[in-house]
């Protein structure tokens, strides 16, 4: 006997030989009801699994998808030089924007990653 069990019907007749094999012992009227409970169960316990397992995956997908946007912001935010409109306040600028620069430093911490810092710097802009 071949056991067939890439398809759903040939599980829940694997399952309920099993099963009957299990209950021979048990009266006629509870084996009938329990193994009906069980296959319930289990049919129930499959579905919110793959319900679980779909949410999990699209989830999954939804936050590569902004890890592959940021990746490209920061790319293109690497070359890009700093605006410069004039003598003093592009000093002004440069100064505000090291001290920045080092004060997010601090708070993230010397053992944070280069890709961490530029991030916190896109996101106070």
């Amino acid at each position: 006997m071949s056991i067939d069990l890439d398809s759903t019907e040939g599980r829940k007749q694997y399952l309920s030989e099993k099963l009957d094999d299990l209950l021979e012992g048990i009266n006629d009227s509870y084996g009938t009801l329990l193994m009906e409970e069980l296959l319930a169960r289990l049919e129930l316990t499959v579905k919110d699994f793959n319900d679980e397992m779909k949410v999990l995956c699209d989830q999954l997908v939804t936050k590569e998808k902004e890890r592959q946007q940021l990746m490209e912001m920061l790319k293109t935010t690497d070359g890009l030089p700093a605006p410069a409109s004039g003598g003093a306040p592009a000093a002004q600028d440069a100064s505000q924007s090291a001290e920045t620069a080092f004060v997010e430093t601090e708070e993230l911490g010397e053992d944070a990653p280069e890709w961490e810092k530029k991030l916190a710097k896109l996101e106070k802009k």
